[in-house]
């Protein structure tokens, strides 16, 4: 029989169900528990990691932001002391020293075409502004030798000259902090002339950032070796004008003087706050520039990479929240558990999606396109990410699935690039190193120049994965392109320039040596060009030699070259013209001819025509050739002696010629040696009236030389004048005519004659003549009255007015003027009433015919009747020179000249002499 059921007790069936219950509802609570845990110590772990990556990042941000800097730094610095020494150098050749107008002018003309540059100017050794393309000439600025934080620092370099970016400074004239770079320059002789400087307005900062965005937070910094500040960026708007003074005066913090001779890498360090002074804790990314004597840090404040890190916790709190949401959920109400679950996946989905949304917004700001490629075993690439910005910059269409990009970016590549590009990743690739390659694409039929910089990253199940980025660079490589430009070739004419000829020069040499084939240099002067120039205007002048500039273009041939050397010297290389040097001869006369051809054609200028025609001097390079300087120096040596033969000719140069400038040099360092070492006397003949009574004397120079005995004033004088030492010997004569005509004073028969001294065109210009006569006068104690300057006609040309001047000053101390070789030259007879002179003497090629043949004597006679009553007619005193007759002397009697004086009364003789 069944046992009656006990009143009270559970049923079975509902024990086991509370049990399984109770069982199920601990195995929840327990279940619950570990999660709830589990998420915790996942949290945190993900907090740890969240961390650790927000170090690494601002690690790897800060060492990027420094290798920019240090790549900006070189690229800019490059192209600045090219640029630099490339308008210094110009100054040079271009013999601008001696025109500071027109040095400004060149330089303001190079400053309209430069973007962020405050100012150029040339600072010579001792720290003066000789010029500048922002302050008047005659405008004093102070002495960088005086300035405060320049004065050493310029000092320094001075004594070791080299291209440097100096430091900050307050510079009064512009009324602002400016960051100086100076290049220096030198002469042919090497010795440092001064530096060629750019003012970069601090607050601007130097251009290094055009197409780079610097991460937040970060400030990046050039520190001298002195720990002081060369350049800051950015600036926030806690840098006030004067917090930039106390910052740049100021060295750097002793923490991160400590950090300055650590190697190069992340360290952290203490520094004050701008703001309150207080100590924080920063980061400090160092990168020694050793050719600059700079070191490059980017700098981070500890609390930005914290603030970072939190901001990177809300999406994981957010996580941990909706979690432990959904496991109290559970706990309340079972039945929604995987209603719940559902939930938290869709949300989870969501913070994905807007994670991935985020990245591709920040990527989107910057000016580089972000990608990685998974590179699988069998070696296919493909890209896993790409960002918008890369598919903007290769205009990637919407359509275009990310698995085909790569093939269609390859697509894009130029032709001629496309090896170089697949060599370069390949090997990156094989040998697991950073890829950095730069190459031309062609995108919308238009070429952009792309930088790829990408690195070997992680290893997952699908291969190996490589980040990397693309940035456009097409402007830096066409500012580059300009800058070769401006450096190789003339801004003028566009013609190649000495630089870009030299290198041209030196693979010609190279080419003779080693194939024993022939090129030619031809140095090319236009004749009075000088004479062009100043008549019709620097404007006129200008337009001439473009066209002459097009002229020889057009002559020559492919591999040939034109260069535009000065104002108006150009030389020309012809090259391939055989291995036989006759040939090659032949093949320049028959050049020559062709450009003396073009020359003849005139030159329509303005509202006339011009003719203007070439000396040529010519020098063959052969296998012989020793350097580039030697061969146009033998060019300009060739042309020198086509124009001292008389111009529009050519001259090729060969041992003869070289044997005679040799002797003309020796010669030439013999007369500066005598003029020094007395060997100089002087010569006087006599000037007589029409009763033949002296009434003075010409003095005229003697050289004798202590083995070649009397050498002929025609060729010592010309070669004083070729070297400059024409103002030293006409300073010698001068004076020794002034101390004769102070001991002729007391004589009681030269005591009324005059002394006339010739003046040369190189004493008349120079800005000191007046006042080397007047000191002369004055330390000799001769009579001005008894002194006349002698000058020609020539002198006159493209100096008239200066000329004028000059003569008056002179004249009103009592010094008197003769127009010598009156009837041989150019007078403008409107400026020969103007001059102040006292005497006309008639050149001796009219007195010499004045009583030949019937015909031509008579026509003489009409011309020298005519100078004389035009002497007479300006209240001027005639002299003829050259008489040596007596029917010549009779005839100039009965035409009534005043003076005379030749060979017929007296030859130049010592003064012992004299009568």
């Amino acid at each position: 029989m069944n046992k009656p059921k006990q009143q009270g007790s559970e049923p079975p069936m509902a024990t086991e169900h509370t049990s399984v219950a109770h069982s199920y509802i601990g195995s929840l609570r327990a279940v619950i528990n570990v999660a709830a845990w589990a998420l915790v110590c996942f949290f945190l772990v993900i907090c740890v990691g969240l961390w650790n990556r927000a170090v690494s990042m601002n690690h790897h941000e800060l060492q990027h932001s420094g290798e920019m800097l240090e790549q900006g730094v070189k690229s800019y610095f490059a192209s600045t002391e090219l640029f630099l020494s490339t308008v210094g150098n110009d100054l040079v050749y271009n013999n601008l020293f001696a025109d500071r107008e027109q040095a400004q002018k060149q330089l303001q003309r190079i400053t309209n075409r430069q973007e962020g540059v405050a100012g150029l100017a040339f600072i010579t050794p001792d720290g003066e502004f000789w010029v500048t393309d922002f302050a008047p000439v005659d405008e004093p600025l102070p002495s960088l030798l005086e300035t405060e934080l320049a004065a050493g620092d310029f000092a320094n370099f001075v004594a070791r000259p080299q291209f440097h970016i100096g430091r900050p400074y307050f510079f009064e004239f512009f009324d602002n902090w400016v960051v100086p770079i100076r290049a220096p320059i030198f002469d042919d002789d090497g010795d440092l002339l001064g530096y060629m400087a750019m003012g970069v307005e601090l607050e601007r900062g130097l251009p290094l950032w055009t197409n780079i965005v610097i991460p937040t937070g970060i400030q990046v910094s050039l520190v001298r070796p002195d720990n002081h500040l060369a350049y800051l960026h950015p600036l926030t708007l806690e840098h006030t004008i004067d917090s930039l003074a106390n910052l740049y005066r100021a060295q750097i913090s002793p923490e991160l003087q400590q950090l300055m001779g650590q190697p190069e890498g992340v360290y952290q360090y203490q520094r004050k706050r701008l703001s309150d002074s207080s100590i924080e804790q920063a980061y400090a990314y160092m990168k020694p520039l050793p050719e600059y004597q700079l070191t490059v840090i980017a700098m981070r404040s500890r609390s930005t990479v914290i603030y970072d890190w939190l901001y990177t916790l809300i999406i994981p709190f957010a996580v941990l929240f909706a979690a432990f949401l959904a496991l109290w959920y559970a706990a309340r109400r079972a039945k929604f558990y995987l209603q719940t679950a559902e939930q938290e996946i869709s949300s989870k989905q969501e913070a994905l999606v807007q994670s991935l949304e985020q990245y591709g917004r920040l990527t989107a700001l910057t000016p580089a396109g972000v990608y990685q490629i998974q590179v699988n075993a069998e070696g296919e690439r493909e890209f896993i990410y790409l960002s918008q910005r890369a598919r903007d910059l290769f205009a990637v269409p919407a359509t275009v699935p990310l698995s085909d990009a790569l093939t269609y970016i390859v697509e894009l590549t130029h032709p001629e690039d496309i090896e170089s590009f697949v060599t370069a990743e390949e090997e990156a690739v094989a040998n697991n190193q950073p890829l950095r390659w730069e190459g031309r694409f062609i995108i919308n039929n238009i070429i952009k120049w792309v930088s790829i910089e990408s690195q070997p990253g992680e290893v997952d199940d699908a291969g190996k994965i490589w980040h990397g980025v693309m940035l456009d660079v097409t402007e830096r490589r066409e500012t580059q392109e300009q800058i070769e430009e401006l450096a190789h070739y003339d801004v003028l004419t566009h013609l190649p320039n000495r630089t870009l000829l030299q290198k041209r020069l030196h693979e010609s040499i190279w080419d003779a040596r080693y194939s024993d084939s022939y090129s030619a240099a031809l140095s090319i002067d236009l004749d009075n060009f000088k004479i062009l120039n100043d008549s019709l205007g620097h404007e006129e002048g200008d337009r001439a030699l473009l066209i002459v500039a097009q002229r020889l273009a057009n002559l020559v041939g492919e591999d040939d070259t034109v260069a535009h050397m000065s104002a108006d010297e150009f030389v020309i290389l012809l090259t391939n013209l055989g291995n036989v040097e006759a040939t090659a001869i032949q093949k320049c006369n028959e050049f020559i001819t062709q450009l003396n051809v073009q020359m003849q054609n005139p030159l329509q200028l303005g509202n006339d025509s011009y003719l203007l025609t070439a000396s040529i001097g010519v020098t063959l390079v052969g296998p012989h050739s020793e350097s580039i300087e030697r061969v146009l120096q033998q060019a300009d040596q060739a042309m020198y002696e086509a124009k001292d033969s008389g111009r529009n000719t050519s001259v090729f140069f060969d041992a003869d010629l070289e044997a005679r400038l040799n002797s003309r040099l020796e010669l030439q360092r013999d007369l500066h040696r005598g003029i020094i070492n007395n060997e100089l006397e002087l010569f006087y003949q006599t000037k007589v009236n029409c009763q033949k009574t002296c009434v003075g004397v010409e003095a005229l120079v003697r050289w004798f030389h202590p083995t070649k005995g009397m050498i002929n004033p025609a060729n010592f004088i010309y070669i004083a004048e070729q070297s400059g030492d024409i103002i030293l010997l006409g300073n010698w004569v001068l004076r020794t005519a002034c101390e004769k005509l102070l001991e002729w004073a007391d004589h009681p028969e030269r005591a009324d004659w005059t002394m006339s001294v010739n003046v040369s065109v190189k004493q008349l210009k120079a800005d000191n003549f007046v006042e080397e006569v007047s000191r002369c006068l004055n330390e000799t104690g001769a009579p001005p009255n008894k002194l006349i300057l002698e000058i020609t006609e020539s002198m006159l040309l493209g100096n008239t007015e200066a000329v004028i001047v000059k003569m008056q000053q002179l004249r009103n101390i009592g010094v008197r003027f003769a127009l010598d070789d009156f009837g041989t030259g150019y007078s403008n007879l409107s400026y020969l009433q103007r001059l102040p002179l006292d005497q006309l003497k008639i050149d001796r090629s009219f007195v010499s015919t004045n009583t030949d043949h019937e015909n031509s004597g008579l026509a003489q006679a009409q011309l020298t009747q005519s100078i004389i009553s035009l002497g007479h007619t300006l209240g001027l005193i005639v002299v003829a020179e050259g008489v040596e007759t007596e029917a010549q002397f009779h005839a100039l009697i009965k035409q009534g000249c005043d003076i005379f004086q030749g060979y017929y009364f007296n030859r130049p003789v010592r003064e012992g002499e004299l009568p």
